[in-house]
């Protein structure tokens, strides 16, 4: 947990920000003095996981969901640039967020010696928290050098900022990235594995129902389910029918329908797409409608409709006696 957060009032109010968003903005300027960096087509980013700004930022939230909406407000401000590998979040600072650490006559308050490749890295200084001079660990090593003002330095590598690339292994879930499978109401996100098949560009609108179905899939069957350009197309007409904000949730809910009819077809895309209005309801009511329950309602409704005939005749029968 990190111990001392210095947040500058005064931009945070010029910038419009909230106090947990300018807490976590705080976290998120000294970053780069610790985070690893990863080279991508648009530049160098840094390492930042959602698990490790729920762990050194206790006060500001105890969900990594809760913690990307968060970051994704600090990019809508144009403080921050985020971007993403297959496993890990990055982020960067933009040229307004440089301000933060300005004096009045733009002069930086805590100067941060450049990093040269090849030397040891000289962390941003303050008179409550002298310097440490330390060689930082190279990507993919067993630790990486975490914030000065943090307690634990022992961080592990399921919260660190590492990308773990090139380990071998799926990447597991951690926490509920994109692949949203709703729980109690809530999204939890998940890092999605390298192995999922099918499309990996976030900005696609068939990605985050594809995710979703996936990785319920997986979960309930134990595999993937399969990809090609019949499911793309049947999960672009899913999206279109329910809409982009709601079709991933109905594709996640969909796989845990213990009808008999979709478990023996394995809960097949094409026996969503067909009834996809129905399941949005069994979802927004939070009711499965299976055969079984299809025909006790039937079975319900026949014994109603027989004993309103049984009373009806009764009726007659004693108005008949009275007629006579």
């Amino acid at each position: 947990m990190q111990f001392t957060v210095s947040i500058n009032q005064v931009k945070a109010l010029e910038w419009g920000l909230n106090s947990q968003q300018a807490l976590l903005f705080a976290f998120v300027y000294a970053a780069p003095s610790w985070a690893a960096p990863v080279k991508t087509e648009d530049g160098i980013f840094f390492a930042l996981s959602k698990a490790k700004i729920v762990e050194e930022l206790p006060l500001l939230t105890d969900k990594a969901d809760t913690a990307y909406r968060m970051l994704k407000a600090l990019d809508e401000a144009g403080l921050i640039e985020l971007s993403s590998t297959s496993n890990i979040t990055l982020f960067r600072l933009t040229k307004k967020a440089q301000e933060w650490n300005k004096k009045e006559d733009g002069s930086e308050k805590y100067p941060t010696p450049p990093q040269v490749k090849g030397r040891k890295k000289i962390r941003s200084t303050s008179e409550k928290n002298p310097s440490k001079v330390g060689k930082k660990s190279d990507l993919g090593s067993e630790k990486n050098p975490t914030n000065q003002d943090t307690s634990n330095h022992d961080t592990n590598q399921d919260t660190s900022h590492s990308s773990q690339e090139g380990s071998g292994e799926p990447n597991p879930p951690a926490g509920k990235v994109v692949a949203l499978i709703p729980v109690g109401g809530e999204e939890p996100r998940c890092e999605i594995p390298a192995d999922m098949p099918g499309t990996k560009d976030q900005s696609c609108k068939t990605f985050k129902a594809w995710a979703n179905y996936a990785m319920a899939y997986r979960k309930r069957y134990g595999a993937w389910p399969v990809w090609n350009a019949k499911v793309a197309g049947q999960v672009s007409m899913l999206v279109d029918r329910l809409g982009i904000d709601v079709a991933h949730h109905v594709a996640a809910y969909f796989v845990r329908i213990n009808d008999s009819k979709l478990v023996s077809r394995m809960h097949s895309l094409g026996d969503l797409l067909q009834n996809a209005e129905a399941y949005h309801t069994q979802w927004v009511t939070n009711r499965q409608m299976t055969g079984t329950t299809a025909r006790q309602i039937e079975q319900t409704q026949a014994n109603f409709s027989a004993a309103e005939q049984a009373l009806e005749a009764l009726r007659a029968k004693r108005a008949a006696t009275h007629a006579e």
